[in-house]
């Protein structure tokens, strides 16, 4: 079964990246006199503003669960007899909770990581984790049913 990422939080991404852009253009219009410059301010905005466009227009897959694992975005499936237990938490952000499901994994697992997993091995997500907060409510109803079949949910 597969999970994407809320549409909605992906078009708020995709007005923040139109906002940045704008700004960058009014100060490339206004302040910039170097040709060079300005393509190097203009550079890092329109490359957000396609990306954005891109994920809209092509939805990631957030989780893909069946009964061997789960997959969190590109990563190396996750094998359910390594989990030992999920858990939800609530991590403190600078802009209040933002909810996930953490995997608990047995001693001495080892599993390749991403990037995004190695930034994210030492903070409150850990390197195995759904962010809720990224998913629509049924999606995150239906995940948790999901995840409670192949492994205990706290």
């Amino acid at each position: 079964m597969d999970f994407y990422y809320s549409r909605k939080e992906l078009r708020k991404i995709f007005i923040i990246s139109l906002i940045i852009f704008a700004i960058s253009l009014a100060i490339t219009l206004t302040a910039c006199n170097s040709v060079t410059m300005s393509l190097i301010l203009m550079l890092f905005p329109t490359l957000f503003v396609v990306a954005t466009i891109f994920i809209l227009l092509f939805p990631q897959r957030l989780a893909r669960i069946d009964e061997r694992g789960i997959q969190i975005d590109h990563a190396v499936p996750l094998l359910w007899i390594d989990v030992v237990q999920a858990r939800k938490i609530k991590a403190k952000v600078f802009c209040g909770g933002r909810e996930a499901i953490i995997f608990d994994l047995k001693p001495r697992v080892v599993y390749p990581l991403t990037f995004m997993q190695n930034l994210c091995k030492n903070s409150e997500f850990t390197s195995f984790s759904v962010p809720l907060y990224a998913m629509e409510e049924k999606d995150k109803k239906a995940i948790c049913e999901e995840i409670m079949k192949y492994c205990k949910l706290d």
